[in-house]
């Protein structure tokens, strides 16, 4: 690459890689967007969350969260269920066709990262692994 920075290097394969991560075929995925996918994978890691929690773990608000359960409820996707420790809470749980197709995307998303790997050897997916784990930071 001529007189290019390594930042802009950087930021360039960042770019090639969400837009390789998030591009997922919506017939595979039961015709969800990226949005839509991101919640119901949200809510299929945590079942049983509250609005407000799901909103904070995604860093959205909670009326944005609540038409997107609305949305997945109206697929048949998502389910409310009472909060056993405060009756007047609601907490969100996937159908078993959320569940299934939570399960497809995980799949999916896994394939993706196999054949990202494959093109390198053992030990270039330990270096890379390594300096990714050692650039990136962690937020937990």
């Amino acid at each position: 690459m001529k007189n290019i920075t390594n930042s802009k290097r950087m930021e360039l394969v960042l770019a090639r890689l969400r837009s390789y991560w998030e591009t997922e075929d919506p017939r595979r995925v039961g015709g969800l967007t990226a949005s839509q996918l991101s919640l119901l994978l949200s809510l299929s890691e945590h079942p049983g969350c509250r609005v407000q929690d799901t909103a904070q773990r995604l860093d959205l608000t909670a009326p944005t969260i609540s038409i997107g359960v609305r949305r997945l409820e109206n697929m048949g996707l998502v389910q409310r269920g009472a909060d056993p420790d405060d009756q007047r809470a609601v907490c969100l749980y996937l159908s078993p066709q959320g569940r299934k197709i939570a399960s497809k995307a995980r799949s999916l998303r896994a394939a993706k990262l196999d054949t990202m790997l494959s093109t390198l050897t053992v030990n270039e997916q330990e270096s890379l692994l390594g300096m990714l784990e050692k650039v990136v930071p962690n937020t937990d």
